[in-house]
């Protein structure tokens, strides 16, 4: 059975809830080893990671049940151009703080950014 739209935008943004978890427990895994500063580090990663996501999913979904399926594509790739140029964006802003962990930082990207796959497995409908 095909799902419905409401339920693909339910499990998406439950995504993005996964991920946000998963940003929390890399800053407090990075507070215990190496401090606050790292942990905010740990944090920042998380959320460059999350927050695109989010954005592509309210372009992605916006004409999933209405409109065409033109507008549906357009909004969809829009979302897509938007989640890439906000990661980069976010990368450069949180890359020129003098107090940046970049470990804390980049593990932490890519441990959320991970987790958006592994995400099936946890909510299964």
């Amino acid at each position: 059975m095909q799902p419905t739209a409401r339920q693909v935008r339910i499990a998406s943004y439950q995504m993005i809830g996964f991920q946000l978890l998963v940003a929390s427990v890399m800053m407090l895994v990075f507070f215990q080893l190496q401090g606050a500063q790292a942990a905010y580090s740990a944090l920042q990663g998380g959320l460059i990671a999350a927050l695109p996501n989010l954005v592509f999913a309210l372009f992605a979904f916006r004409y999933l049940t209405q409109g065409s399926a033109e507008q549906a594509r357009k909004s969809f790739m829009r979302g897509h151009a938007l989640k890439i140029l906000l990661t980069i964006a976010l990368f450069i802003g949180v890359m020129r703080q003098d107090d940046v962990v970049a470990s804390a930082l980049i593990i932490s990207y890519t441990i959320t950014l991970l987790a958006q796959w592994s995400a099936v497995f946890f909510f299964k409908h």
